[in-house]
């Protein structure tokens, strides 16, 4: 076996034992952070098979499955607030947005329980971009994963200097109950409460549809690419069933949260009690299809979609990335490393590059 070849299994060993590592201080974690006035355990009388058939007969709709009820189209623009923040090269600046989330879940029975944690009615992005007389190439939006958001630190995670000197604009965003929208008492998203989760996910959607939409009024016809990370890569995976994008890069990606949520349960409490009331994994996923990619027709053709994934990922293991390669009938690209220590990233982002440029959305100066 070649030198090159062993340091990858190296990395992609050490990147899954890391993995395993932060999977268990997080069920660690979890299980003693279980105060009653904010995770209140359902009493026993509460029937929560009926709950989950009683969110399944609403969400398995036909006109919530094709999106029509449910991955809502804001019905006019919102007013975007901006704040310079600071300089860059060429005459570029750093730029913040805010904007009031004029979303209401599809689903009136939680409708009142979703928009109560105020810090969610408002959205935010960090733009860096090029002057005004320095025409960028296209824009990509970055989605970083869960429990992110956090500017400082998804400017280093993502190689945003880089982007932006390839002649692209680089925008952040947070996603629903992260970064400025979440803080220590966010009700935790995505979950097991399906709708919740659900309604996350269809925020997530108009909000960037909305911010779409902002940058299509100073840009015009402009190319936009979509990356995320993780709870991310399933997001930029679900809006590439929704918009066509110029590239969509799913990174790390989860394919299917009741997968993934079924999976990391097996011998755990939380689902030995789940299967004695009678859920299954098929309960969940008729309840959460309404936004899982996989069951979703692309809008983005193949040749425009790069899936990424972590040879040694334990917490969304590369048959994530598989199933949405297949699905999207698209390249499927894998780096050595793990889900947080991606020690093979760099390979990953420079097929990103190669691809951008392959597409002509770089500068040709870059």
């Amino acid at each position: 076996m070649k030198r090159k070849d062993l340091i990858g299994r190296f990395a992609s060993r050490l990147g899954g034992a890391f993995d395993g590592a932060v999977l268990s201080a997080l069920s660690s974690r979890f299980a003693s952070r279980r105060k009653p006035e904010r995770a209140p355990r359902a009493p026993e009388s509460v029937d929560r098979r009926a709950l989950l058939a009683e969110a399944i007969a609403f969400y398995q709709q036909p006109e919530i499955l094709s999106g029509e009820r449910f991955l809502q189209r804001p019905a006019q623009q919102a007013r975007v607030h901006t704040e310079r923040r600071g300089a860059l090269e060429a005459g570029g600046e750093i730029v913040d947005l805010k904007w009031e989330s004029g979303f209401v879940p599809s689903w009136p029975v939680v409708r009142d329980d979703y928009l109560a944690f105020e810090p969610n009615r408002h959205a935010y992005a960090r733009v860096l971009r090029h002057a005004p007389s320095v025409t960028a190439r296209g824009t990509i939006i970055c989605l970083h994963g869960y429990r992110g958001g956090a500017f400082f630190i998804e400017e280093r995670a993502f190689p945003t200097r880089w982007l932006y000197s390839l002649g692209l604009d680089v925008v952040l965003f947070q996603l629903p109950f992260h970064g400025l929208r979440g803080g220590a008492n966010a009700p935790v998203w995505p979950s097991v409460n399906v709708t919740r989760t659900n309604e996350g996910f269809a925020q997530a959607v108009y909000d960037l549809r909305t911010l779409t939409g902002w940058i299509a009024g100073h840009k015009g016809e402009h190319p936009l690419v979509m990356c995320g990370m993780s709870l991310g890569g399933y997001t930029t995976a679900l809006y590439a069933t929704c918009e066509p994008l110029a590239l969509a890069a799913p990174m790390i990606p989860v394919a299917s949260f009741p997968d993934l949520l079924w999976g990391h349960g097996k011998g755990r409490p939380e689902r030995a009690r789940a299967e004695k009331e009678g859920i299954t994994v098929e309960m969940l996923q008729l309840a959460m299809a309404c936004h899982t990619p996989l069951l979703r027709a692309p809008l983005t053709p193949p040749e425009r979609v790069l899936v990424m994934s972590a040879a040694g990922d334990r917490i969304a293991p590369p048959e994530h990335a598989e199933r949405l390669a297949r699905h999207f009938q698209c390249e499927e690209l894998r780096f050595s490393g793990g889900h947080i220590l991606q020690l093979g990233r760099g390979s990953a982002f420079r097929a990103l590059g190669k691809r951008l440029g392959t597409l002509g959305l770089l500068d040709k100066r870059a």
